[in-house]
């Protein structure tokens, strides 16, 4: 009688949880952005050095960065959109940790991170197996995922 209990006490609750889920599927967590080519020349940048870090969830997508191996409290928060070889990212937002997040109006503080305007179209090259690839015409971004 009491393994009886059991099962429909746990029956109950798990038909009373709902299972929440983005629909990013592949593209939700976090990345480590660990080289960046140059279209036009053919130029290749290391830069799993610069610990730049891409979080996606839900529909925000968070850029993080450290210095020295620490990180240094703020970045920027994005709005994007996926499609099956798309990912665009729009209304940038500098993120502080301890004072007030701000628009971000002048683009040029996104050029580090391959970013060159306020909404930047990436094309996703690959997206699978924990790495990533985008292309923004200009720049292609790789990937690993944590």
């Amino acid at each position: 009688m009491r393994k009886l209990l059991y099962i429909l006490t746990l029956g109950v609750l798990l038909a009373s949880c709902e299972l929440e889920t983005s629909g990013n599927k592949e593209l939700d967590g976090y990345w480590q952005m660990f080289q960046v080519d140059t279209l036009a020349t053919g130029g290749v940048a290391d830069t799993r050095e610069a610990l730049v870090y891409w979080g996606v969830q839900g529909d925000l997508l968070q850029i993080r960065f450290s210095e020295n191996g620490k990180y240094l409290g703020e970045g920027f928060l994005f709005r994007f959109h996926q499609e099956e070889y798309s990912l665009t990212l729009s209304s940038p937002i500098l993120h502080h940790l301890y004072e007030t997040d701000e628009p971000v109006t002048d683009v040029e503080v996104l050029y580090p991170y391959g970013i060159f305007n306020l909404e930047e179209e990436f094309g996703i090259e690959e997206l699978y197996e924990g790495r990533m690839v985008l292309n923004n015409g200009v720049l292609r971004l790789h990937f690993r995922k944590y």
